[in-house]
């Protein structure tokens, strides 16, 4: 078995899976890929040379019921590791296969991700600059490393994961019912640092972003800078503290929860150019993130995070301009 499983969540766009399934093909991926399918229409194909398990989990009408296919997926994941990617983009196995050997070396690290930069197709392929510049978050205090994630967000959806971190954040997204994409986005990428360090590089091949074909980009749904002012914030703020506080607390035996709702409103405040929040609502926020308590409880509890050993040495040259060049000639 190899030690990672890669995790293509579908809505539509049948044509974008089949390219990116294409091109794996094309880079003889040895990996497992689980197709959680979300579309109207079930998706279908004939890529025999991979190793595809596909499951339809009806339409994905919400926020909702994509946290629910992802729970799902999830639970069908048997190896180390995992990584979710999108059938708009494209990955260059090379750079995944680098993040697998980081990962089999370094026990402390919780995930992996290197360049993912933006890739343009017309008139001809070219690639654009990176998305994602932070450092890397490695702070052996993981109080410190909350801290950082918080002040400087890279958004979770490319790294490669500990699969016992993925499995249980679907599980409590999925379990809450959650439908906003800014609760989901941002818990995501804030469990990460309290399970280890968080290896962000910038140096070689790895994922490519094409602009114009992701839902996200058409606007559909809200940014993080008008959260407060959606209908979501009211509930989503204690979910979110108590996502974080129960996992902090089962981790490392300590409250963290005014600590993480007072960092976490001081980003509000900075990024919607707000006043300073007040003591009282951040007492507020945590009295009532209570209220979710025994669900996280009941499903951390299921859960040890003793990561799993394996051994995977294998490092490849991946060069930005070797994965294009391949790419415009396939």
């Amino acid at each position: 078995m190899t030690p990672i499983t890669l995790v293509l969540p579908l809505l539509g766009r049948h044509q974008l899976t089949n390219r990116i399934l294409t091109n794996l093909e094309k880079q003889n991926c040895e990996f497992k890929i689980i197709i959680a399918d979300g579309s109207r229409s079930p998706f279908s194909c004939d890529h025999k040379n991979l190793d595809l398990e596909y499951f339809y989990n009806g339409f994905d009408c919400d926020i909702s019921q994509f946290m629910n296919k992802m729970h799902n997926a999830m639970k069908r994941v048997k190896t180390p590791l995992c990584m979710t990617f999108d059938n708009d983009d494209l990955i260059d196995l090379r750079g995944i296969r680098n993040g697998i050997s980081f990962l089999s070396d370094n026990k402390e690290y919780s995930s992996y991700r290197n360049d993912v930069k933006r890739l343009c197709l017309e008139p001809s392929a070219k690639i654009e600059d990176s998305i994602y510049t932070y450092d890397s978050i490695e702070q052996e205090n993981a109080e410190e490393r909350l801290s950082q994630i918080i002040r400087n967000f890279n958004a979770p959806s490319y790294d490669i994961s500990r699969t016992p971190i993925m499995k249980c954040t679907f599980e409590i997204l999925d379990t809450l019912k959650n439908n906003d994409i800014q609760l989901y986005m941002k818990s995501w990428a804030y469990i990460a640092p309290i399970f280890g360090k968080c290896k962000r590089l910038h140096n070689e091949s790895y994922y490519y972003a094409i602009p114009g074909d992701s839902v996200v980009q058409t606007g559909k749904f809200h940014k993080f800078k008008n959260w407060v002012k959606t209908s979501y914030w009211e509930e989503s703020c204690p979910k979110m503290v108590s996502i974080i506080g129960n996992l902090y607390e089962h981790i490392h035996g300590k409250n963290v929860r005014d600590f993480f709702c007072r960092s976490f409103m001081d980003e509000i405040c900075r990024t919607n150019n707000l006043v300073d929040i007040d003591q009282n609502y951040i007492d507020t926020m945590v009295l009532k993130s209570h209220k979710y308590d025994p669900k996280i409880k009941n499903i951390t509890s299921q859960y040890s995070f003793d990561f799993e050993d394996f051994d995977y040495n294998t490092v490849c040259p991946a060069a930005h301009e070797r994965f294009i060049e391949e790419f415009s000639h396939g």
